[in-house]
């Protein structure tokens, strides 16, 4: 099996149950970057004002909705927060050199 913690943290039977709900706020993540994309997308084909707003306001709580789903994914693997963290730390030296 899987296992999403880090090497020495220990496995409880709880962790089942918390292992499906990690990865099904990882499909969520998906499904709402996706969604994003999509208003994103309408957004820029259309030059009607309410329909922009009206994408634009949707797609704004989709993003809303990414970062509940991102405190899940951290709640239940601190291990993996720590490897994204450390993912966007990079990112920011890197942009700090240039």
């Amino acid at each position: 099996m899987f296992n999403y913690l880090s090497n020495n943290e220990q496995y409880t039977a709880n962790e089942e149950m918390n292992f499906e709900t990690l990865q099904n706020a990882k499909r969520d993540l998906i499904g709402e970057l996706e969604a994003i994309i999509q208003y994103d997308d309408h957004i820029h084909s259309t030059n009607i004002d309410a329909s922009k707003e009206t994408w634009e306001f949707i797609r704004d709580g989709e993003l809303i909705h990414v970062g509940e789903l991102l405190g899940i994914f951290f709640y239940l693997s601190p291990y993996q927060r720590q490897l994204v963290e450390q993912g966007l730390q990079r990112f920011n030296n890197r942009i700090k050199e240039n």
